[in-house]
């Protein structure tokens, strides 16, 4: 699949993506791409991030085909995990939207392991050349309450009529 035009840009105070050439609805747009790493690994840097307080994780779980209750053997198992921070391309800097205007899925067929998939974003309504891009974090989720750490949500800064004021 052929990426569409996209670059990192500054967008107010942070980094984002926007597009180089209008983006129709259901295109393919880019891949995340990433180190793949081992859900251990991945509790390590975001526990290292939380002391830190480091702002930035670029943390995405691979478990669209993990089940520990599944019977077949293939899907059992801790998933992998996909971090951006280092190696990666522009779709790392793709911001949070709770109306966002790309969505992200798991795409099957370069590799024989269920456990590496890529995720690929995709247009869900047209896009105009220079139009930031975005997709949910949290793809839809409402869970308000805290996060594994402890902590309380994440409050959402998207600005969207749609915002549902928590992250998470």
């Amino acid at each position: 699949m052929k990426s569409s035009g996209i670059a990192a840009a500054n967008i107010e105070y942070e980094l984002g993506v926007k597009t180089t050439e209008a983006i129709r609805k259901g295109q393919f747009v880019d891949r995340y791409l990433g180190e793949i790493i081992t859900s251990f690994e991945a509790d390590k840097r975001r526990a290292a991030s939380a002391v830190s307080q480091k702002k930035d994780v670029y943390l995405f779980a691979l478990d669209k085909f993990t089940d520990p209750r599944s019977l077949d053997p293939r899907l059992k198992g801790s998933p992998l995990e996909v971090d951006g921070e280092f190696m990666s391309g522009p779709t790392r800097f793709i911001n949070h939207s709770c109306d966002p205007n790309l969505r992200i899925f798991a795409r099957v067929g370069d590799h024989a392991d269920k456990h590496i998939h890529d995720l690929a974003f995709f247009a869900v309504k047209n896009i105009a050349m220079g139009e930031e891009l975005t997709f949910d974090y949290v793809d839809g989720a409402t869970d308000y309450g805290a996060n594994e750490y402890g902590n309380s949500m994440t409050t959402c800064l998207c600005g969207s009529v749609k915002c549902r004021k928590f992250l998470w």
